[in-house]
């Protein structure tokens, strides 16, 4: 029950967000406080909701790196909510550089475009997808150093013989 709690927590902020009432009248309310006089407190209030929620959203997506946190909302039937849906779309603005600079695990970025297709949503019920999707992940977080460390030495490689052609070059002249 911890991760339906953590996911109900989570998920709050998208069934106000996605409603229409309340939520509107509220802003409205909120944006004549702060214009008053004494709104300085209202404004403070605000901005420490604004952080909260940041770090809401921010914890939300990063959930989303975690294929088996995804076959968990699958398979409670979250994906067939057209709110929720409209969550996702809304949570696309971390993809942006000014926000994406805050994400630990970018492969929550990858899985969140992912999950805007029926598709892959569809998918995430089957345990053995999950499984591969897990297993493909592992091994980008286990070779990818490697990787990168092999493809940095090539390209060291290549400038050192391009420098060693220029001099040869200048030499001949």
């Amino acid at each position: 029950t911890g991760k339906a709690e953590t996911t109900i927590a989570k998920c709050d902020f998208f069934l106000v967000h996605s409603s229409s009432g309340d939520t509107k009248q509220e802003w409205k309310q909120n944006k004549k406080a702060v214009g008053e006089v004494g709104g300085r407190e209202k404004r403070l209030e605000l901005l420490k909701d604004a952080r909260k929620r940041f770090v809401l959203e921010l914890e939300f997506v990063e959930m989303l790196s975690n294929p088996f946190y995804l076959q968990y909302l699958a398979q409670n039937r979250f994906f067939e909510d057209r709110r929720f849906l409209n969550y996702l779309k809304y949570l696309l603005y971390w993809t942006k550089p000014e926000y994406i600079k805050h994400i630990s695990f970018p492969h929550c970025l990858y899985f969140l475009e992912l999950l805007q297709r029926e598709e892959f949503r569809k998918k995430l019920v089957d345990r053995a997808y999950i499984n591969l999707v897990h297993e493909q992940q592992f091994y980008h977080w286990r070779f990818h150093k490697h990787h990168r460390c092999v493809e940095r030495k090539r390209e060291a490689e290549i400038e050192r013989l391009a420098a060693e052609n220029k001099e040869a070059k200048c030499d001949q002249v």
